[in-house]
């Protein structure tokens, strides 16, 4: 699926225009294209220029589904296979690959989320080569949460991982 609308984001005040491309996948054993509410969500809250996919809990499709989008996109978001079931190898499996992690998203998101449950979440933010990828919880009540924080440092990051 396509988002239509586009936005065009300014960084820093300045000159730069960024036409974001954003992959949403979710990773689940169970949900379908027609059950995946949470990649409806997050699609929803995005409304850029986006696409989406859905694979198993399967550390191969999930690295598969990064490396074949990488050269048309620029922000991944995983969502699900974050929790602590031995299926739950999002995190672990863009681990593997990436360059850095920055902890401080997922603390912000489990902080943001309120209760206990959010802090069994593996929820994280990484950086590979100027992309930028987060894993988030599959929960549809995650997404509105974890957009609230995406949407206000992708741009900043974006910018500071691709300045020469």
């Amino acid at each position: 699926m396509l988002c239509i609308r586009e936005r065009v984001i300014h960084i820093h005040h300045e000159e730069h225009e960024y036409r974001l491309q954003y992959r949403i996948i979710t990773v689940s054993s169970t949900r379908t294209k027609e059950t995946d509410r949470s990649g409806d969500a997050m699609e929803s809250f995005i409304g850029v220029n986006c696409s989406r996919s859905l694979v198993k809990d399967d550390e191969l499709q999930i690295l598969s589904e990064f490396f074949g989008y990488y050269n048309s996109t620029d922000v991944f978001i995983y969502i699900g296979g974050t929790g602590v079931s031995r299926l739950d190898r999002t995190s672990l499996a863009i681990r593997k690959i990436a360059e850095k992690e920055m902890p401080g998203f997922g603390q912000l998101f489990r902080e943001k989320s309120g209760g206990i449950f959010p802090y069994l979440s593996d929820a994280s933010l990484f950086i590979y080569r100027k992309k930028i990828i987060f894993t988030l919880p599959g929960s549809e009540d995650a997404q509105g949460i974890a957009y609230s924080i995406i949407s206000e440092i992708v741009p900043h990051l974006f910018h500071e991982i691709t300045k020469e």
